[in-house]
């Protein structure tokens, strides 16, 4: 009896030694997992660049669009509730990165340039700018996310101009693709993807056109 007891003792003690060396290498697992699935995915810029995607105008998120001639000029502005609501709950509640602040930003081929306005006016040409970024950040629990826009400069940091609503990361993209084009075939630059390596959903998004088997 007393050997056993002895036994028991022994056990827990190994097991209380092992246990945060299996918690470290779980986080370590999870991390690592999260790098390699975080980044650009082909396949959805693929969709983004050629895919069949629905009207830009259906787009729901921090700005809404007020004006698009396609090919030529898009505005964009804060002119609904939902979309101020929505841009003080991502800025000032969720803590989402950083966020567009902007009031109202338009891309004017005519002009080659990028109008922006808020608590201050800023104009850039469009040769300031090398492409145009969708990046998925998580956007809450059920494994849903959002997704930013955002001008990459030739030098400097990223600059977001807006972000959609949170949901269903198919569904957002869908929502959030048309967009990306619009933008990218206004200014005629190319446009790029990058997912999320913390946002995980069986099957989507597809390894490639024909697999819709998950990453």
């Amino acid at each position: 009896m007393v050997t056993a007891v002895w036994t028991l003792l022994k056990l827990s003690d190994l097991s209380d030694a092992i246990w945060p060396f299996v918690l470290l290498v779980t986080i370590i697992f999870f991390v690592v997992l999260w790098y390699f699935r975080e980044g650009r995915n082909s396949v959805l810029e693929t969709q983004l660049i050629r895919g069949e995607l629905g009207s830009p105008l259906d787009f729901h998120g921090t700005l809404v669009i007020v004006e698009h001639r396609p090919g030529s000029y898009i505005r964009f502005s804060k002119s609904t509730k939902e979309a101020r609501l929505l841009q003080l709950k991502y800025r000032w509640l969720l803590g989402l990165g950083r966020q567009a602040t902007f009031d109202e930003i338009v891309f004017d081929r005519s002009q080659r340039a990028v109008e922006s306005k808020g608590k201050s006016s800023k104009s850039f040409k469009f040769s300031d700018f090398k492409s145009i970024r969708m990046r998925e950040v998580a956007g809450g629990r059920g494994g849903g996310s959002i997704w930013h826009l955002e001008l990459i400069p030739q030098k400097g940091r990223a600059i977001p101009f807006l972000t959609s609503q949170s949901g269903d990361r198919k569904a957002t993209f869908e929502n959030t693709a048309p967009v990306a084009r619009a933008v990218s075939a206004i200014m005629e630059v190319p446009a790029q993807l990058f997912v999320a390596g913390n946002v995980w959903t069986a099957g989507w998004p597809p390894r490639s056109a024909t697999d819709p088997k998950p990453r």
